[in-house]
């Protein structure tokens, strides 16, 4: 459960805004997996994230040109 005092911030350009909603990327086995997001406030380059990520998740930073289930290589130095 998310409250405000722990909202999720992401910038404005790890999520993808898709026909059927916005979704955020994370990876598995190099691959990319979708994550379907509700928004909240906009504030600056950063969107507040009401539902779809936990904290714990490492989500691609830059969703710009990027699909569900495209392979990827992880740069280990970001």
């Amino acid at each position: 459960k998310t409250s405000a005092k722990s909202a999720i911030t992401i910038p404005i350009v790890a999520a993808k805004i898709t026909p059927a909603g916005p979704v955020a990327f994370t990876v598995s086995s190099s691959t990319l997996v979708a994550h379907p997001l509700a928004f909240g406030p906009i504030v600056g380059g950063q969107i507040t994230i009401v539902s779809g990520l936990s904290p714990e998740m490492d989500i691609v930073t830059d969703a710009r040109g990027l699909s569900e289930g495209q392979k990827v290589v992880i740069d280990p130095a970001n």
